[in-house]
C-alpha cells in the first residue's frame, strides 16, 4: 500500500498536522452571500473586500462578485457566478439549488471548482506547501475547506484549554474558549460606497 510522505519545513523537519490551518481565518464566500447578489434585482457586480482588522487594517483580498457572461458572447450564462481579483485572475463558480425539506424552499450551494461538491462555503487561501513554513497561504482559486486543507479551529482541541497553567485549568473548568468567527468580507455594491470607505478612490 502507498504511503502518502509527510511534508517538510526548513531543516527537514516534519511537519505534521501543524500545516493544516484554520478556515476561520482565511477569507471566505458564503452561498447566502452570493445568492444576495443574484437575488439584486439591480443585476450589479459586487466588490467583497476582506481587512485584516486583527492587525493593522490592511485590506488582504479583493473580489469582483458577479453573474458570468460568456467570453464573446453578451448572455448571461445560468447557474455560474464569476470571481475577479485584483490581478486579473478568474475563477468560474458552478452553484446549484437544493430543495429544502420543509416549505418547499430551496438553498442555493457552491461547486467546488476542485472536487465537483456542493458546499455553503468557497475559500481563497491554502497552505502554502512550497514555502516550508506551517503558517504560510497562498491564494488558489476558490474552493471548498477540504480542498484547501483547512481546518475548524474546535478539531485538536484548540477550543479547550491545554497545558499546565492557571489560565489553562480555568478553561478545562468552565468550558470550552468561544468559536472564532468566520471572516466575512465587506460588501460594496457601488465605487461610491467602496470610497466612503476608503476602500478605493473615484
Amino acid at each position: 500500500m502507498e504511503q502518502r510522505k509527510q511534508a517538510r519545513g526548513r531543516h527537514q523537519r516534519f511537519i505534521g498536522s501543524r500545516a493544516r490551518l484554520n478556515c476561520e481565518y482565511m477569507p471566505v464566500i458564503p452561498a447566502w452571500l452570493v445568492r444576495r447578489c443574484l437575488d439584486d434585482p439591480r443585476r450589479i457586480p459586487y466588490l467583497l473586500v476582506w481587512k485584516d482588522e486583527r492587525h493593522d487594517g490592511e485590506i488582504k483580498e479583493a473580489v469582483r462578485l458577479a453573474r458570468y457572461v460568456e467570453p464573446g458572447n453578451s448572455r448571461v450564462t445560468d447557474n455560474y457566478v464569476e470571481l475577479k481579483r485584483t490581478d486579473g485572475s478568474l475563477t468560474v463558480l458552478r452553484f446549484v439549488w437544493q430543495m429544502l425539506p420543509r416549505n418547499g424552499g430551496r438553498a442555493l450551494l457552491l461547486v467546488c471548482s476542485y472536487c465537483n461538491t456542493p458546499r455553503r462555503h468557497v475559500y481563497g487561501w491554502e497552505w502554502d506547501s512550497f514555502s516550508g513554513w506551517s503558517n504560510r497561504v497562498r491564494r488558489t482559486v476558490w474552493c471548498c475547506r477540504s480542498c484547501n486543507r483547512l481546518r475548524y479551529s474546535s478539531e485538536g482541541g484548540y477550543l479547550r484549554g491545554s497545558g499546565r497553567g492557571a489560565l489553562a485549568a480555568i478553561f478545562r473548568a468552565y468550558g470550552n474558549l468561544p468559536r472564532p468567527d468566520l471572516w466575512l468580507p465587506y460588501v460594496f455594491t457601488s465605487p461610491e460606497e467602496a470610497a466612503e470607505a476608503g476602500i478605493c478612490k473615484l
